[in-house]
């Protein structure tokens, strides 16, 4: 039993610690800029052209006021993105820039730390960049720096700029190159009035799914291309993969072991008790009624010490939750770390646990029907 009750723990921790893992990538990269879904003009994702002056949504002011009325969202926050050079005289970078609305875009960025300073204010010249564009730069909140960018009827336009804040994003590469600014100043830079993508977010990501068909009509609707968060989070299913073919090692080789331990408890049981296996069967006892006997004992063993294993894995669980989490190093090509919960998933632990059960019942099997068939005699005389 001890082994069940151990397993038990050890897949709920792990089950518990890959749950809140995979939420928490799920929601930092929802929540530093990508949204729930994105809307484009059509063709915008197929163009050739690194810039996109040909596919910006015009009319967006009207889009915003129908998307809100016609489907259960949180916010939509209008975006064009641009790439250029920020120079601080001394030292210049390369950035990806997007200009946007300051309410929106501290929502949509609310999985990013700022480390100095604040969000811009709107129809300002203040922008927000990230901790690794800060470090090459060598720059500061209230520096002034030079931001330009290709605009759209040709040539190179460039705007002076003040550091109203720095973020620290979770990906290290975006936090490297991001610049984000109100989105006056990004139309006036590039010399254009519309955006090129209508960020969505939804509620909760849970029920995201309920706002998807409103949102491909609206789109089939104003001729505009729609994109989940699925289809452009492809790093959250790469990781997630990986840690699901883990889980699956971990939960087989836990199982393996249980099979050994439940085996070898009962032969050892069965050779323990021969001699009261005879007399039952003296008795008048059938060959069925041993075979269910052997096999109903095991699948106690499984059904008590998984459930002991549940409880103190949810407890263990718990106590590492009330004491702020485990500390876990920034991943590779993550800017920073983060404390991880435990955090089990009910239906997963509940499956494992029955999957336990019937992994008992299984490895109960060859050592019953070895005492189901020994002879009344020879089992009584031993």
């Amino acid at each position: 039993m001890f082994s069940i009750i151990v397993g038990m723990i050890a897949i709920s921790i792990v089950n518990g610690f890959i749950n809140y893992s995979m939420w928490g990538l799920r929601e930092s990269m929802i929540r530093s800029g990508i949204g729930h879904f994105q809307l484009y003009k059509k063709g915008y994702l197929e163009r050739e052209e690194d810039i996109a002056f040909g596919y910006l949504i015009d009319n967006y002011k009207g889009l915003l006021k129908e998307i809100y009325r016609t489907t259960e969202v949180s916010f939509v926050a209008p975006e064009i993105s641009f790439n250029g050079v920020l120079s601080s005289g001394e030292k210049s970078t390369i950035i990806i820039g997007k200009g946007g609305l300051k309410e929106e875009e501290e929502k949509l960025n609310s999985f990013g730390e700022i480390v100095e300073g604040s969000f811009f204010e709107d129809d300002s010249f203040e922008v927000m960049i990230g901790e690794g564009v800060a470090k090459k730069l060598k720059a500061k909140t209230g520096d002034t720096l030079t931001l330009m960018a290709p605009m759209k009827g040709g040539g190179l336009n460039a705007i002076d700029v003040v550091v109203k804040g720095i973020i620290r994003m979770q990906i290290e590469e975006y936090n490297n190159t991001i610049l984000i600014s109100p989105l006056k100043l990004a139309q006036d830079l590039l010399g254009v009035d519309g955006v090129d993508r209508l960020i969505v977010m939804c509620k909760d990501t849970e029920n995201a799914t309920k706002s998807e068909k409103d949102l491909i009509e609206f789109s089939k609707k104003n001729d505009l291309e729609l994109k989940s968060w699925k289809d452009i989070a492809v790093f959250y299913f790469q990781v997630k993969d990986m840690y699901n073919t883990i889980f699956l090692v971990l939960f087989v080789i836990i199982m393996g072991v249980i099979i050994f331990s439940i085996a070898n408890t009962m032969t050892m049981n069965v050779y323990e008790r021969i001699s009261e296996i005879g007399m039952v069967r003296a008795m008048g006892a059938r060959r069925r009624q041993i075979l269910l006997q052997f096999m109903l004992e095991s699948s106690l063993i499984g059904i008590i010490g998984g459930f002991i294993g549940v409880i103190l894995g949810y407890t263990v669980a718990s106590l590492v939750n009330l004491s702020g989490g485990i500390y876990i190093p920034p991943p590779p090509g993550n800017a920073k770390g983060y404390y991880s919960m435990i955090k089990p998933d009910f239906v997963n632990v509940l499956l494992c646990y029955l999957a336990f059960i019937l992994t008992c019942i299984i490895a109960s099997i060859f050592p019953a029907r070895k005492a189901a068939k020994m002879e009344i005699v020879e089992a009584i005389r031993s």
